[in-house]
């Protein structure tokens, strides 16, 4: 589910989902925020409708029962939303601890001075004034301790809120590469892409595809495939070194981003690619059989400014198939 709030209704939402979440007893943290939040700003009526059922019999939200309807109606968040609400939450949880550390030295501030003023009242004033001031003086101490209890639990929620944002990283990451290779995939690639196009600075790119690999999966099978599709991307970043971006495109082709590199440059690249996976050889491992014969094709382009991100891409698709036309095992410029 995508999110179009403005940050004035987002900071309403959160305002109201604060409100929520100290009513039930799950844990102050991304899951319980993410379920408040799509509960708070009506975006999400099946587990609106869930929640008010449980009200209605008069259920609090238990850590567990946070966690099922989380994974009922919001586990299919993305890695960005994901981040989205882990920032809301921290931002939250620092305005709560600054608040509560402000309202702590307030208390301790004021429970000095009421501890003082009790005093000059025990030698000046009457037994019955000196007890009220003594009543007052404990509950003010109860709130002291109340006010470090949650204070406590805020600094180990942002404890767990740090962990949750660094194992968010990591599955970002990881929906960023591609499993069978370990090369960035598709989308991967097209934020390469923007990223380099909003730098403004010169830019190839080299398409290339394993040629005939039909042909490969229906002699050695789709295993041996797999294994010609990871040594293709062992010999690519074996070659692709620095700035320079490789990733899988998608099925058996390839892709390498070339920043600050005229067209001649990324030719030379694409021929040395071309060359090195000419001259590899792959075994298998039912037959322990060597297999040379794998080719790719490559076509070139560099970018041309102004243009659409589709539109250098297709170009640089389409010298690939001209090197497929024209007999393969070659790099084409467009």
């Amino acid at each position: 589910m995508n999110y179009d709030d403005t940050p004035e209704q987002s900071a309403e939402w959160l305002r109201l989902a604060i409100a929520q979440m100290s009513q039930h007893e799950a844990a102050y943290h991304p899951v319980t925020y993410a379920v408040w939040y799509e509960y708070v700003s009506g975006v999400n009526e099946a587990l609106r409708r869930d929640i008010d059922h449980l009200a209605l019999n008069g259920r609090k939200l238990s850590e567990d029962i946070t966690r099922r309807m989380f994974d009922k109606h919001v586990a299919e968040i993305t890695a960005e939303r994901a981040q989205r609400i882990n920032g809301d939450l921290r931002r939250m949880l620092g305005t709560v601890e600054d608040s509560t550390d402000a309202t702590g030295r307030k208390t301790t501030q004021f429970s000095e001075r009421l501890t003082a003023f009790g005093q000059e009242l025990a030698a000046d004033a009457g037994t019955r004034l000196s007890e009220s001031v003594g009543s007052v003086l404990r509950d003010t101490r109860d709130l002291q301790q109340v006010l470090d209890s949650l204070k406590d639990r805020l600094v180990a929620t942002r404890g767990e809120a740090d962990q949750l944002r660094t194992e968010l990283d990591r599955v970002r990451e990881q929906v960023l590469l591609d499993g069978l290779t370990g090369l960035i995939n598709r989308r991967g690639f097209d934020e390469k892409l923007a990223a380099l196009l909003a730098a403004e600075g010169s830019l190839c790119l080299v398409m290339l595809d394993v040629d005939h690999f039909k042909q490969v999966n229906d002699n050695y099978g789709h295993v041996f495939g797999d294994r010609v599709l990871r040594a293709l991307g062992e010999v690519l970043k074996s070659v692709v070194k620095g700035r320079d971006v490789v990733a899988r495109f998608g099925g058996e082709e390839f892709a390498v981003l070339l920043p600050e590199t005229g067209v001649d440059g990324a030719l030379s690249v694409a021929e040395q690619l071309r060359s090195q996976v000419q001259r590899t050889r792959i075994r298998r491992l039912s037959t322990e059989e060597t297999i040379g014969s794998i080719t790719v094709s490559a076509g070139v382009t560099a970018y041309r400014p102004g243009e659409e991100a589709a539109v250098f891409v297709q170009r640089a698709d389409t010298a690939l198939y001209a090197s497929k036309a024209g007999g393969r095992n070659r790099v084409t410029v467009a």
